[in-house]
């Protein structure tokens, strides 16, 4: 079901080092959600990604090499970070479901060339953090996808998350429009502690289901969109193949020309109603309040947890802070 889509008029592209996306609206009003305000240690987060390379860095590499003979060094390397295990049996994983695209010559030039630039130059996020929204939102529990374009290229700034910045980095702006617009939706409880958060760290949305995916996953540092057309486009075009391909009905909020023609063919499919397809102009300030669907004032949180609710899914607790609610749904348990 495609609630509300535009076609802004052909514009000059400009570059920018807020992540890029697109957004549509849906259904009926949500119930407001509150949360209680508990210390989100971006510590603990640091040692989980730490965890993470430690564990998947050292096995996954040599798993790889001994189950794809034929991938090449640079490819294994970049995998490494690729989380393979979700914990739980007979469940698809991301590097299972990728394995076809990272085995083609394409993959293997693009981490050819990631691993060229991160021996010369400043790369951002971190290598730990390169597949951050697929490991933190599997593939089975994936309910919402928002598109972004490439990671922030400041320190400290990008994780791995569209949109996402760590803490103790200032929120950007396009970040501050976003957080502007659930604030000002009369059916999402944000922010629950009364206060505006002083953060920009998403991670508690991808722990709900939300997969902040950027079109590139790689960028020079003060050089947006360095990595681009080197082959990351066709990856995550790949990851929007499989979600459409394994879901029973996602919720997809993209937010300016650029995410809405990335997802193009699934916005076609979604007029038989299997996805919800809400989309508005990009949040950023030259956007958020231009086209004919405006990202301000759009609804577009309250109307994906609506679409959600429809599914019979838990709504996304779209707070930043606070701890997350153990989901009462039985369809919640896997989405794909």
């Amino acid at each position: 079901m495609i609630t509300s889509y535009f076609s802004p008029k052909k514009t000059k592209t400009t570059k920018s080092s807020d992540s890029t996306s697109t957004s549509t609206s849906t259904t009926t009003p949500s119930r407001k959600r509150g949360s209680s305000q508990t210390e989100d240690d971006d510590n603990d987060s640091r040692q989980d990604s730490s965890k993470r390379t430690k564990k998947f860095a050292s096995s996954s590499s040599s798993s790889l090499q001994s189950s794809s003979p034929s991938l090449c060094t640079e490819a294994v390397d970049l995998l490494s970070y690729l989380d393979a295990d979700t914990g739980e049996e007979e469940v698809k994983t991301w590097k299972s479901a990728l394995s076809r695209h990272t085995s083609t010559p394409g993959f293997a030039s693009l981490a050819k060339f990631v691993a060229s630039e991160r021996s010369k130059n400043t790369i951002y996020p971190p290598a730990s953090d390169t597949f951050s929204a697929l490991n933190l939102t599997p593939l089975n529990k994936v309910k919402v996808v928002i598109v972004g374009q490439d990671p922030y290229h400041g320190p400290n700034q990008g994780h791995g998350l569209a949109f996402s910045v760590r803490k103790g980095v200032a929120i950007p702006p396009s970040l501050r429009n976003i957080y502007k617009e659930l604030k000002n939706d009369p059916n999402v409880d944000f922010p629950s502690t009364g206060t505006m958060p002083t953060h920009g760290f998403l991670e508690r949305w991808s722990k709900q289901g939300v997969i902040l995916l950027n079109a590139v996953l790689t960028v020079k540092a003060h050089n947006a969109n360095s990595h681009a057309k080197k082959g990351w486009e066709n990856f995550t075009d790949e990851i929007i193949r499989i979600l459409d391909k394994e879901s029973k009905g996602l919720v997809f909020l993209l937010w300016g020309k650029p995410a809405s023609k990335k997802t193009e063919s699934i916005i076609q499919r979604g007029a038989n109603g299997r996805h919800t397809i809400i989309c508005t102009s990009h949040p950023s300030p030259l956007g958020a309040s231009k086209t004919s669907s405006p990202f301000l004032g759009s609804k577009c949180f309250s109307r994906a947890n609506d679409a959600l609710r429809e599914r019979g899914m838990e709504p996304i607790d779209w707070n930043v802070d606070g701890p997350i609610a153990v989901s009462s749904s039985s369809n919640d348990e896997e989405q794909c």
